[in-house]
């Protein structure tokens, strides 16, 4: 019975997400948060001036062999929601990896996009 409880724990696991912030570009510090339903996605650059926040990278991992996997949708929510804690109005230059294995992982997926804020 132990076996059938572990199998069904595994295979309601959602697929974690893994969040990394490069502020190498960020030219403005906000004191506040978005909410991420209220922040827009560009596949590339706006013409509107902005000012930087930060470049944003989000790993999606299936957790275990039976886990959910992760999905571009997923990416872009999570993605939403790292830029919200830092103030963003957008995110810009949006582009995605391609689905792959890794060393913790059967399915990966990689976003990555810049988080700003218009003038």
């Amino acid at each position: 019975m132990r076996c059938a409880w572990g199998l069904l724990l595994i295979a309601g696991c959602a697929a974690e997400a893994n969040f990394d912030a490069s502020l190498e570009h960020a030219n403005l510090r906000v004191p506040y948060q978005t909410e991420p339903s209220m922040i827009a996605v560009y596949t590339s650059d706006v013409e509107q001036p902005y000012d930087v926040l930060g470049d944003l990278e989000v790993t999606m991992r299936q957790q275990g062999g039976f886990g959910e996997m992760p999905t571009k949708d997923m990416l872009v929510a999570e993605l939403r929601k790292q830029a919200g804690r830092i103030g963003a109005h957008a995110i810009v230059l949006l582009s995605f990896g391609d689905k792959g294995m890794s060393a913790w992982s059967y399915n990966e997926l990689r976003g990555h996009g810049r988080a700003i804020r218009f003038r």
